[in-house]
């Protein structure tokens, strides 16, 4: 007798995919989970989907995994809904909109092209144009290239057409993948030309403690190209301890959290470089934008002790988002807006006037429990995209 399910697997397949996707997933991981696809049929945005799957899902919360197009609306329920959602894990997507200009027209003009195919051929002949680039050169002409042009056959032309429209003004998530804070994997077949794993090595890098697994002589349908490979990473996602805490236990490693990067502004701005390095693991790293890295205290506390004695910074350090991955690890993302001058500025009615750029940004932080309770810096990226410059 197979064990009680623990749970609702919510899976979301990609572009024109249906059940098939996932027929290998579904046998492999219905004993941990129940698992449960959702229907879009019309909807033609990424918010509609999510909506739809929100209102549809069988449980109040899931574990949730998307494929392609499945992942973006995977993202924006992580978006609408984080609450409800207890693992995450995406599969051969992305994160970004539509790129402006030349490149976003050119991918609009071959997605209406395939649309206006299956319009006068019918949707087999145009997922025989569409669908040799989504597999692996192994793949084509065999059971994997029918079951995908099957696939297609069976979705109407109604439903693709709405979902090119969805695609094509697919929402924005690049502000959102340093908020997720629940268990994540990030899968791609390694021969995926469509969503490449450079892409998807970014996305892990971007999402606080994600997991990445490659795929090997795989393409964009990596469930159906090589079932047992992606069953076996989705069932060991299952497995992964949650990152869930007491409240209380939560809210004490947000406010100790938070306080350390607080206070890692104030050193910085009084000029106090042995309490800000003090904020810093042994072998921290500061990563600051166009300056080498810095690897370990010492150098911390070095690099600090040689600014100019006489420069002025202000940091005004808001809206810091914390997540903790276990008992002894968080990842902290902060907005960051930087003023600088110097001592040689003569004070006014209203202070010194700022001089230089003044800059927007973050502070991407990495933090770990220390034996005597502190919350330390192991990582900083300062990452700064704005600035406006001295009149």
């Amino acid at each position: 007798m197979k064990p009680a399910p623990r749970g609702t697997l919510v899976l979301v397949p990609g572009l024109l995919c249906d059940a098939a996707l996932w027929q290998a997933q579904v046998q492999v991981l219905a004993p941990l989970a129940a698992p449960w696809l959702p229907r879009f049929d019309r909807a033609d945005s990424i918010g509609a989907m999510a909506e739809q799957l929100l209102a549809q899902a069988p449980a109040e919360r899931f574990a949730l995994a998307g494929h392609s197009m499945g992942g973006r609306v995977a993202l924006e329920v992580m978006r609408r809904a984080p609450e409800r959602v207890q693992r995450l894990a995406l599969l051969d997507t992305g994160w970004q909109p539509r790129a402006a200009g030349a490149a976003g027209a050119a991918e609009a003009q071959q997605r209406q092209t395939l649309v206006a195919l299956a319009r006068t051929q019918g949707m087999r002949a145009m997922g025989e144009r569409w669908a040799p680039a989504m597999l692996h050169p192994r793949c084509l002409g065999g059971p994997v290239h029918e079951t995908v042009l099957a696939m297609l056959e069976r979705q109407p032309l109604e439903h693709y057409a709405s979902q090119i429209r969805a695609l094509l003004d697919r929402p924005d998530a690049e502000a959102l993948l340093p908020r997720i804070g629940c268990p994540t994997l990030v899968l791609c077949g390694r021969q995926d030309a469509w969503s490449p794993p450079a892409r998807h090595q970014e996305m892990a890098r971007r999402i606080p403690g994600a997991r990445l697994v490659l795929v090997d002589d795989c393409g964009h349908m990596s469930p159906l190209e090589q079932p047992q490979a992606v069953s076996a990473a989705l069932l060991d996602w299952l497995l992964w301890p949650t990152a869930d805490h007491a409240p209380i236990e939560r809210w004490l490693i947000d406010a100790a959290c938070r306080d350390t990067v607080a206070r890692s502004a104030r050193c910085v701005d009084e000029n106090d470089h042995d309490a800000f390095a003090a904020l810093f693991t042994d072998d921290a790293q500061l990563v600051r934008p166009g300056a080498e890295p810095i690897h370990g205290r010492a150098a911390i506390l070095a690099a600090y002790r040689a600014r100019a004695p006489q420069r002025i910074t202000r940091h005004l350090v808001m809206g810091t988002i914390v997540a903790p991955q276990g008992a002894r690890e968080a990842h902290a993302v902060s907005r960051v807006l930087l003023w600088s001058s110097c001592t040689d500025q003569v004070a006014g009615a209203l202070g010194r006037a700022a001089q230089g750029p003044q800059i927007v940004g973050e502070f991407v932080d990495q933090l770990c429990l220390q034996p005597d309770g502190r919350w330390l810096i192991r990582r900083r990226e300062a990452r700064f995209d704005l600035h406006t410059a001295p009149r």
